[in-house]
C-alpha cells in the first residue's frame, strides 16, 4: 500500500497559519454581522485546497491546484473591491485595510507553501 507524502514541519505551519487566518476572516465578518458571500467562498477556496493538502490527496497535481484554488481567492477578492469598492460605508468609508492585509498574506504565505511543496 502506498503511503500518502507527509507534509514537513513548514509547510504544516504555514498550512496552519492559513487557515487561521482564513477562520478570522471569516469569525470578523460574522461578528459584525457583515458576512459577504464573495469573501466567504473565496475562504472557503482556501480551506478546501489547505485540507486537500492536509489529506494528502493532491501530491500528485500540487502546483496546477495550488494554482488554480490562489487564483480564484484572489479573483473572488478582487470581484468583491470592484463590486462593493475599496472603501467601506459601514466603517465611515475607510479603506478595506483589513481585507487588502488579510488578502495579502493570505496570497504570500499560499505562494510560500506552494514553492516549499514543489522542493
Amino acid at each position: 500500500m502506498m503511503q500518502k507524502p507527509q507534509l514537513r514541519p513548514l509547510s504544516k505551519g504555514v498550512c496552519l497559519a492559513i487557515i487561521v487566518i482564513q477562520l478570522f476572516d471569516i469569525a470578523i465578518h460574522a461578528a459584525s454581522n457583515q458576512l459577504e458571500p464573495l469573501r466567504v467562498t473565496s475562504n472557503a477556496i482556501i480551506l478546501i485546497w489547505l485540507i486537500a493538502v492536509i489529506a494528502g490527496k493532491i501530491s500528485g497535481k500540487f502546483v496546477p491546484v495550488a494554482g488554480g484554488s490562489i487564483g480564484a481567492y484572489l479573483l473572488l477578492n478582487m470581484l468583491f473591491l470592484a463590486l462593493e469598492g475599496v472603501t467601506n460605508p459601514n466603517q465611515g468609508g475607510e479603506l478595506r485595510g483589513m481585507l487588502f492585509l488579510l488578502v495579502i498574506v493570505t496570497v504570500g504565505l499560499s505562494s510560500l507553501l506552494t514553492v516549499l511543496r514543489k522542493q
